[in-house]
């Protein structure tokens, strides 16, 4: 942070704001992205100009990627040495326009109320996304005797898509006569939960969210099929897409993952979106979620899907089983399993907790293992896998819902994005219980670090990472907490430990050693 921004930051306090200063831009900027999911408001990132815009764009990127409102403000050169070689000088406002909705520069004091209300309001306008605001290190010195006047937001001005008739009719019809149609619930209709919720139970549909999508509606409903991914989407005849795009994350809604015969209908507030999977739909409806699953409903008068088909069943129960028997220690004296160590976090946090799960295998697992009941109730690497995330989301995450528990699930690659950001956490009083399920790896340790330089001529491999390291200590050394674990035997009383320091106000870190090589 450079002076004219302290000043900016000062002010903003003085006036009842609450400013986070963060260790990097990067940090500030992923705090920053993820406000606008969990508000349905920008957040808004101060950053110095030059390296500080550069570090900031992780954040951009991840806000833009997965539609949310961000406002940017960042210090530039003096007009006056614009040209010159000034300190940190960049064409700020050149180097955004292709990641911003709207980048612009303020030239002149009296512009910059007039640029920010607008930025506010741009930001969430139609498609949520990143809107710029470059201002000259002159202007901000400027004194201002102009009356300016206080923003004021009136979110209900805001246009709400609504979805034509005709389309609600053709989806209708084509829901009722599916043999077996699926319902697919993205981050997208967080805002929509309780529609949603009365759809699912009026209408029996069977439902499957997209890994944000979770808790939308109760991972607990029978509805449910996430356990038979791979074989609803093989099989499901009618796909209705609600908040969700037809990416990488749902195999662009095509075979093999899919049925090659499959219909899809598609509900998005982006008219974009639906162009982009013409190819692809059956039918593209451009309205707002919970509006168009409402008018779908009225339309659908009460009728009732077709129960599941024995198979679908029979291979949720099975993979349930299965998860049950990977969950289970025969030894405890051994190093748990990712699996082993999940389970154990189950059974010890409050189930209304706040999640937010970061890395490979550890995110992943966690998604399986973990059962939500509230929309945004789990945070993790989104649209684009961003890496990074980890302690930046848990600060925005507890100033957003103060008055949830929160739970910070990391793998050990993961956590060293955003360690530093404890101090953050202790600084600004955000307690949270902070879990690194530690293989000594990204994807996989080794088994046997012994056999590796330095100990030997043997090269480790790509994958690897010190064996063993005493992440724990990190929360200490920076004011929180910290225990270790390496056996499985260990992990009970731990957790319940860390969870009453939690609840007690502090920033805990649990380091759990996990099997190197183990998938599960």
């Amino acid at each position: 942070m450079n002076s004219t921004n302290r000043k900016i930051a000062d002010a903003c306090i003085e006036k009842g704001i609450r400013f986070i200063p963060f260790r990097n831009e990067q940090q500030a900027s992923l705090a920053a992205s993820v406000y606008g999911y969990l508000t349905s408001k920008p957040g808004v990132l101060l950053t110095v100009g030059g390296p500080g815009i550069v570090n900031a764009l992780a954040g951009v990127y991840n806000a833009n990627s997965n539609k949310w409102p961000l406002m940017v403000l960042a210090g530039s050169t003096k007009i006056s040495l614009t040209g010159k070689g000034g300190f940190q000088e960049l064409d700020q406002v050149s180097l955004m326009k292709p990641w911003a909705k709207s980048s612009f520069r303020t030239v002149l004091s009296s512009q910059i109320p007039q640029y920010l209300e607008k930025a506010y309001w741009s930001s969430i306008a139609d498609v949520p996304g990143t809107i710029y605001v470059d201002l000259p290190d002159d202007l901000i010195n400027q004194e201002c005797y102009e009356n300016v006047r206080v923003m004021k937001f009136d979110f209900s001005l805001l246009w709400t898509a609504t979805p034509e008739l005709r389309k609600i009719k053709r989806a209708s019809k084509l829901l009722k006569d599916a043999r077996f149609p699926l319902l697919i619930i993205g981050k997208g209709a967080a805002n929509a939960a309780h529609t949603l919720r009365q759809f699912v139970a009026t209408h029996q549909i069977a439902f499957l969210p997209t890994p944000m999508g979770k808790g939308i509606i109760p991972d607990a409903s029978n509805c449910n099929v996430s356990s038979a991914r791979s074989l609803v989407l093989k099989h499901a005849d009618v796909v209705l897409v609600a908040g969700a795009r037809l990416n990488w994350i749902l195999h662009f809604g095509e075979p093999p993952k899919f049925n090659k015969d499959v219909k899809i209908i598609q509900i998005d507030t982006d008219a974009s979106e639906i162009a982009r999977s013409v190819g692809t739909l059956e039918l593209g409806v451009l309205g707002d979620v919970g509006h168009t699953i409402n008018h779908l409903s009225d339309q659908l008068k009460g009728h009732q899907f077709p129960a599941l088909p024995k198979m679908v069943t029979e291979l949720i129960e099975k993979r349930e089983q299965a998860l049950r028997q990977q969950e289970e220690i025969v030894n405890d004296d051994l190093m748990p399993s990712h699996t082993q160590a999940l389970a154990a976090i189950r059974k010890h946090i409050p189930p209304d907790a706040n999640i937010v799960a970061e890395g490979a295998r550890t995110m992943d697992l966690s998604r399986q293992s973990l059962y939500l009941c509230e929309p945004r109730q789990r945070l993790d690497a989104g649209t684009n896998g961003t890496m990074g995330i980890g302690l930046a989301y848990a600060v925005t995450a507890k100033l957003t819902r103060k008055n949830k528990p929160l739970i910070v699930i990391q793998g050990d690659s993961a956590f060293g994005f955003s360690a530093m950001e404890i101090e953050t956490l202790v600084r600004e009083r955000l307690p949270c219980l902070i879990i690194v399920l530690n293989n000594s790896g990204i994807y996989n340790g080794v088994e046997n670090p012994r056999e590796y330089v330095p100990y030997t001529r043997k090269p480790l491999p790509s994958t690897a990472l010190t064996f063993g390291v005493r992440y724990e200590k990190i929360g200490w050394s920076l004011g929180g907490t910290g225990y270790f674990v390496e056996k499985c035997k260990e992990l009970d009383d731990v957790l319940e430990k860390g969870v009453e320091d939690m609840m007690s106000g502090k920033i805990v870190l649990i380091n759990v050693l996990v099997k190197p090589h183990a998938k599960l």
